[in-house]
């Protein structure tokens, strides 16, 4: 993670970072903390992705705090920022530039744990979906964007994942658990993750693993259907969805 602090009194400066550095040590947290006493500094430095967390003093040499932020808002759309001011004259401005969080000098632990309480909370990516089968009579959990494809053999569903998990219950019952608009039934043997599929042949799916999975005769017409309303609602840019089951 990295951070920065824009701040031109130096002991806040080091007041500042002493308690961030104490709160990241206390919980493992591996972090980079670049300091700037001066807004051209911090702007010269400043690039789209380079920070996670921008700390701004209010008042930086002649200039605001927020008008920096503006500056690098208008660079970067996801970048976090914090204002840190000895009142909460400007704390309403931060709206603005979507501040995260507002502090009172001198920060201190409490106030610096509800600070990463909140970009954890913006910035978390949401749970993949995950589907729940019994297997070898106990319960498993499994991410749905780690399964390929699933397989019939023997009256036994093999759900072809990271590793194969074999499931006592029908391809049908299997079906009822998956979600519709991401699994798709190709054969009475076979079932298919749509964003695990590379490329679709007459008779079969060809998968970004390399796997290739069958349609049957009966199965062709919707197979195809699917497939189209899956390629219809990929990424503007056309580029296929990322596969995390991909090797």
């Amino acid at each position: 993670m990295r951070i920065a602090i824009v701040e031109d009194d130096e002991r806040d400066m080091e007041q500042l970072r002493g308690v961030i550095d104490a709160y990241t040590a206390s919980r493992n947290m591996l972090v980079e903390i670049d300091a700037f006493s001066s807004g051209p500094d911090f702007l010269r430095d400043f690039e789209a992705k380079k920070y996670d967390l921008v700390f701004f003093d209010n008042y930086i040499g002649n200039g605001l705090g927020i008008d920096l932020a503006r500056k690098a808002r208008a660079a970067d759309d996801e970048v976090e920022f914090v204002f840190v001011s000895m009142s909460s004259e400007f704390a309403v401005s931060g709206f603005d530039v979507r501040a995260l969080h507002y502090l009172l000098k001198p920060a201190g632990s409490d106030s610096i744990a509800q600070v990463f309480e909140r970009f954890r909370k913006h910035t978390q990516k949401p749970e993949a979906p995950m589907i729940e089968v019994t297997s070898d009579y106990h319960p498993v959990l499994i991410p749905v964007p780690s399964v390929r494809f699933i397989e019939v053999i023997d009256k036994t569903c093999f759900i072809r994942a990271k590793e194969d998990v074999p499931v006592r219950l029908s391809l049908e019952k299997l079906m009822e658990l998956l979600p519709p608009d991401i699994f798709v039934r190709t054969h009475k043997s076979y079932a298919v993750r749509l964003g695990a599929i590379r490329s679709m042949e007459q008779n079969e799916f060809l998968l970004q693993s390399g796997d290739s999975v069958p349609i049957g005769r009966s199965y062709q017409s919707s197979c195809k259907s699917a497939f189209i309303e899956y390629l219809a609602n990929r990424p503007a840019d056309g580029q296929a969805l990322p596969d995390p089951s991909s090797p």
